[in-house]
């Protein structure tokens, strides 16, 4: 009775929690309509609107084939009118966007760019409805069409302000039309980074679905979006968005280096900026900041000090804080001046709790990018391929990865759990397995389609293992449960076994083929 309560309040789950992605598919809204949802666009300028944004499917080198661009068509308008706001008019009358069929993908999509052209996965066509699919992948690509000459030479220094750049630039057009992608998109980056920046470590949990090429292009993405996000503290978002179209106008047609870049920000800030671009760029800096209270005279008034360390002596950045309050949140900045920097604020009621850097403005060390750290060292251990004769090592990896964030600061648990139950169901331990899995059901992660698709997948192993216990009722409801999640969800290829496992099918296939082995 009680495993009956359990199966049908996690079908109850999965259709709650596929309402928000499902929404937009379920009234079968058009692009048009998509369009007429975003917050409202800059008013075009007159060679903005001549811009022609056609698409197209290309299957194994067969003749592309025209196809209504819909949402996507609707997207890259927004995103060409919104960063045409800031950069200037799009370089071409006309953007291709091309889908083609992939064999292979790394864990971000595939993608390339010529001048007036991108090329995508058609998982990219296939999730066009789901705002949280690859938000960053077109406006950062329709982002690089301002910039075509590559940034030059190719240094690790030099790749994260080429990756980063359009990064950036995605990260500004989805703060306006989709702020929770945006926020997302800072906080995975926030939590990865500081670990992914060192050479020694192996991103684990990237293992078995990218090569060592996409995931230091990924990094350099993620760095180079934070190094300019904190530039932003440093000379004020006001001077950066000076910055930007002066940079277009400037090397939009031809190479640039760091250097160059360096030049145009110290121009607009009117000031030296040379520890910035040394520290945080040529030595890869990240800084340690945190926030000490200290005793005040009077309630209404919050006293306290920022404390940093790592930064160049002349270095200074803008902290912003946020002090809770019954009367509401008071929101105040500190530009900082060496290692300690006092402040006082004044509040209309006691300070309940501050918070430091509430939207992650700065990169620096947080507790989730520590916790990340560890778990990336730990995981850097897996065999490169999983058999059935390291199993039972690589089992205890993942364990050891888990039991390094018991609090789960990076919010990698869910991951962990699922496919730590996918080894321990491949290693016929399903009691194991069940627990991880239930674990996985229940967890969330930074990212919502992350949290979605990894709950899919636990449903899938959750079901196996209790089909193999004899359970056939609670399997086919795990199967019921998954396919209650979104379709962009459903879509996702995946292995046919957790190990050694000969081609795949889509996650949709793979749980009507459990739904009805649990039916026999």
């Amino acid at each position: 009775m009680q495993r009956a309560i359990a199966a049908r309040r996690r079908l109850c789950q999965a259709v709650a929690l596929a309402i928000v992605l499902c929404a937009r598919l379920a009234s079968g809204e058009t692009g048009a309509a998509f369009a007429a949802a975003l917050p409202e666009a800059p008013a075009l300028r007159s060679d903005a609107r001549a811009v022609q944004v056609t698409c197209f499917s290309e299957n194994g080198g067969a003749i592309a084939e025209e196809f209504p661009c819909g949402i996507l068509g609707s997207r890259a308008e927004d995103v060409i009118a919104r960063l045409g706001a800031l950069l200037g008019p799009f370089p071409y009358r006309t953007l291709r966007l091309n889908f083609a069929r992939i064999h292979a993908r790394g864990p971000k999509g595939y993608y390339s760019s010529a001048p007036g052209a991108i090329t995508a996965g058609k998982d990219v066509s296939e999730f066009a409805e789901d705002g949280f699919y690859l938000p960053d992948l077109l406006p950062r690509e329709i982002a690089r069409q301002w910039l075509r000459a590559a940034i030059s030479p190719s240094d690790g220094a030099v790749q994260w302000l080429a990756e980063g750049l359009p990064e950036y630039l995605a990260w500004r057009y989805l703060r306006e039309a989709n702020p929770e992608a945006a926020r997302v998109l800072v906080a995975e980056a926030m939590r990865d980074s500081p670990a992914a920046g060192q050479d020694e470590l192996v991103l684990g949990w990237h293992e078995a679905e990218a090569s060592e090429s996409d995931i230091k292009t990924f990094s350099n993405r993620q760095r180079g979006l934070l190094i300019l996000r904190t530039l932003e503290t440093v000379i004020d978002r006001e001077r950066v968005d000076r910055v930007l179209p002066e940079v277009v106008r400037r090397y939009g047609r031809r190479s640039f280096t760091l250097a160059d870049f360096e030049k145009v920000c110290e121009e607009v800030a009117g000031r030296n900026l040379g520890w910035f671009f040394r520290y945080f760029f040529h030595e890869g800096g990240l800084p340690e900041i945190e926030l000490r209270r200290v005793p005040s005279e009077s309630p209404g008034v919050v006293a306290g000090e920022i404390v940093v360390h790592g930064l160049p002596a002349e270095g200074s950045v803008r902290v912003e804080m946020a002090v809770r309050t019954a009367q509401g949140i008071v929101e105040h900045s500190v530009a900082t001046r060496g290692e300690v920097t006092p402040f006082t604020v004044n509040v209309p009621a006691p300070a309940l709790g501050v918070t430091l850097d509430p939207d992650q403005h700065i990169l620096r060390w947080t507790e989730a990018a520590r916790r990340s750290q560890a778990q990336s060292q730990i995981l850097g251990a897996l065999p490169s391929k999983i058999t059935r004769q390291n199993l039972a090592d690589a089992i205890a990896v993942y364990r050891r990865a888990l039991a390094a964030d018991p609090e789960d600061a990076s919010l990698r648990a869910q991951w962990l759990h699922e496919r730590l139950g996918e080894l321990e169901f491949a290693n016929n331990d399903s009691p194991a397995a069940l627990a991880d899995l239930e674990a996985a059901i229940n967890g969330h992660s930074i990212a919502p389609f992350e949290t979605y698709l990894t709950r899919g997948k636990a449903y899938l192993y959750h079901g196996r293992a209790a089909r193999h216990e004899h359970r056939p009722q609670e399997a086919q409801d795990d199967a019921r449960a998954g396919l209650a999640l979104p379709p962009p969800v459903l879509l996702t290829l995946l292995p046919r076994e957790p190990i050694e496992s000969h081609g795949g099918q889509t996650l949709r296939e793979l749980l009507e083929a459990l739904l009805e082995a649990g039916a026999h």
